[in-house]
């Protein structure tokens, strides 16, 4: 245990890289640019918003999946062991017992409050009130989205699907620095043992390309593409529409912590594609024409995602986020975990993509929701990144390519005496 201890050290010394459930779409040329100073975080992360500086609270989505989101997030705190730590917000020490009770006490006002009006007097009235301050600490927040992708797959190997996805090998180690010291809270390290010593797992270019997990027996299904395996690698979970109709889920198991880098960035930094009028479509036919560019490309992102099959998949029900249930579409997001408790109710506003049904980009427009924190993110570090699930389907998935907009994240803790 002390050899064990001392490898670790010596790996935090020299900048480990903590996991993450996935690699979002930050990555993606086609995104906007959103001006938002990176300079170092001075002030708290986040500060007790004032009556002057509240905003409307009015959602703009139905209280369906509203309440359906609350109701796994109420099931999250009943199901959690004790012992869980406390965060700071503010003055206040915030508990999970206390993060259950807003969950409680806002449910109830969702199922007896029908005037919006009404509604956000009593959010007012019953909750703290807590901005994120955002990297440069004035409260702006960069919200990017991801989405549940559905892609063509085969349980076995053929001639047309000969690309496979991998379940977690047993070999691949993952450690929670922050039970060895509590100054790495958060930040965990993923390898393997090679001769005693702790390593960086395998990357994408051994695993994909040189064939490292080869005759393990670890392949759960085959793609007919690998642009098709990095999507479900960058979204981290996924359905599969096998050929003979039915549909399965891949879900999250593991990642190898490594850095991620988004295959289209790297298209275009290759020189391929110009950013200009980059979409996911030209970089999959790119490659398809272009075979022999394509490990160079992919092999650039040495992040890999192992996954797990489960069988049927309910089309009404999301992936597993970090809470360790079922997120829901429109109103899950995933923080940084350091600094936001899974279960914390929040309120987002941001100018949003206007996306219809069958996916078509119609403009922007204004968006207000009540949302929950019940995910993270490889890249979702600090206050000023928030990360959008917006469930499956043609309307999500143009919604999670095109979202990367500024905006604000207000987090909900029931006062002190309303409990």
């Amino acid at each position: 245990m002390k050899k064990l201890a001392i490898i670790l050290l010596t790996a935090v010394l020299a900048g480990c890289a903590a996991g993450g459930r996935k690699g979002p779409l930050t990555g993606c040329p086609p995104c906007p640019t959103v001006c938002v100073s990176t300079k170092a975080i001075e002030a708290a992360p986040m500060t007790l918003a004032s009556a002057p500086e509240l905003p409307l609270f009015t959602d703009t989505d139905d209280r369906k999946s509203l309440l359906k989101a609350a109701a796994l997030n109420l099931k999250y705190f009943e199901g959690l062991k004790t012992g869980a730590p406390a965060y700071t917000f503010g003055a206040r020490t915030i508990t999970p017992k206390e993060l259950a009770a807003s969950t409680s006490r806002f449910m109830r006002l969702l199922e007896t409050t029908a005037d919006p009006a009404e509604l956000d007097a009593k959010i007012k009235e019953n909750f703290d009130i807590y901005q994120l301050a955002g990297n440069d600490s004035t409260g702006t927040v960069v919200f990017s989205s991801y989405y549940e992708p559905t892609l063509e797959a085969s349980l076995k190997p053929t001639k047309e699907y000969k690309y496979p996805i991998y379940a977690r090998p047993g070999d691949l180690i993952s450690i929670n620095l922050e039970e060895f010291n509590e100054k790495f809270k958060g930040e965990k390290l993923t390898g393997r043992v090679n001769k005693g010593t702790l390593v960086p797992y395998l990357n994408r270019d051994e695993i994909d390309f040189a064939g490292a997990l080869e005759g393990k027996g670890l392949e759960l299904a085959w793609f007919k593409n690998r642009a098709d395996i990095m999507d479900l690698h960058i979204e981290g979970s996924g359905r599969l529409a096998l050929p003979d109709g039915k549909v399965i889920k891949a879900g999250f198991a593991s990642t190898n912590s490594l850095k991620f880098k988004g295959w289209l960035s790297a298209l275009v930094e290759s020189g391929a594609l110009p950013r200009e009028g980059l979409s996911h479509e030209k970089g999959k036919q790119y490659l398809l024409k272009h075979p022999e560019k394509e490990r160079g490309i992919m092999s650039r992102n040495k992040r890999y995602t192992f996954f797990k099959l489960q069988q049927p998949a309910d089309p009404e029900e999301g992936p597993a986020g970090t809470y360790g249930l079922p997120l829901t579409g429109w109103r899950s997001i995933a923080v940084d975990n350091t600094l936001i408790p899974m279960g914390t109710i929040a309120f987002m506003r941001a100018s949003v993509p206007d996306i219809n049904a069958e996916g078509a980009m119609l403009g922007k427009k204004q968006d207000s929701r009540f949302v929950f924190c019940q995910d993270t993110g490889g890249a979702i570090k600090g206050p000023g990144r928030v990360d959008f699930f917006a469930g499956n389907g043609k309307k999500a998935r143009a919604f999670a390519f095109k979202l990367w907009d500024a905006g604000q994240l207000y987090l909900l803790v029931l006062k002190e005496s309303g409990e």
